[in-house]
């Protein structure tokens, strides 16, 4: 029997087991989930999206039938996953892209990069533990998953989160996909978030924006049973959940 493949592209500082819940309930499809470079098991490894699209398109011709992969990016994710949909588009399937941004200019961007060189340097200085409660905080993360969260973003190295800013303002989006592209943004994301997400849409001819109620930028977190229906519904051509509310562009 042959199982579809689904890719899925982790966020900035964390790692490939933010997706656990998703391979545990998704068990259908062939899943997987590699670390990233600067993330993870690949954290000594420079952080470059050339080379990042590079190894991933190497992944899926070698362990993927006919070469081609659904593909599912959080965050910056869905910024490799832009990339790899630009320079790869014969590899990648169905596309969801979630809490993701277009490419950064102007202040915005200069912000970014202040941030990142700024909280570097106290990451540093503070325990696993009290990273994890930080970043519960931010983003809402269930107790159950936070010390594995801070223990991945003590691994990102100072380069590496300098490099990840650096990457939002070279976004590659592509202008059309012609396979099905959704867009989904967490209905208690920042409203920078939202006004990203509705730029994607109009910026890719075709694609679905959609808003996911009562949740935030790490929903497959926050409720791994609904994100993996969505996942489900989107890469078999089904009706998403009726929760799922269509984004206004």
């Amino acid at each position: 029997m042959t199982f579809s493949t689904i890719l899925f592209l982790h966020g900035g500082g964390l790692s490939a087991r933010m997706w656990q819940p998703q391979i545990e309930r998704l068990p259908e499809f062939r899943c997987l989930a590699p670390d990233l470079p600067g993330h993870g098991q690949l954290a000594d490894v420079a952080l470059s999206i050339p080379d990042t699209v590079r190894r991933l398109a190497d992944l899926l011709r070698q362990e993927t039938p006919g070469g081609r992969a659904h593909v599912v990016g959080l965050s910056y994710g869905g910024v490799v996953a832009q990339a790899l949909m630009v320079h790869h588009p014969e590899l990648v399937d169905h596309v969801i892209l979630s809490g993701t941004s277009v490419r950064l200019s102007g202040l915005l961007f200069g912000i970014l990069k202040l941030q990142a060189v700024l909280n570097r340097p106290l990451l540093k200085l503070l325990s696993p533990s009290q990273i994890a409660w930080l970043t519960a905080v931010q983003f809402g993360i269930p107790p159950e998953f936070r010390q594995a969260m801070g223990e991945d973003m003590r691994l990102v190295s100072a380069d590496s989160f300098l490099a990840l800013s650096l990457a939002y303002g070279e976004i590659e989006t592509p202008p059309r996909f012609d396979r099905p592209v959704l867009v989904c943004v967490g209905e208690k994301e920042t409203l920078p978030a939202k006004m990203f997400a509705r730029r994607l849409v109009r910026q890719m001819d075709g694609s679905r924006g959609v808003s996911i109620p009562c949740l935030g930028h790490v929903w497959n977190l926050q409720s791994p049973e609904l994100f993996s229906q969505v996942v489900r519904a989107w890469v078999t051509d089904a009706s998403l959940p009726g929760e799922i509310q269509d984004l206004k562009v």
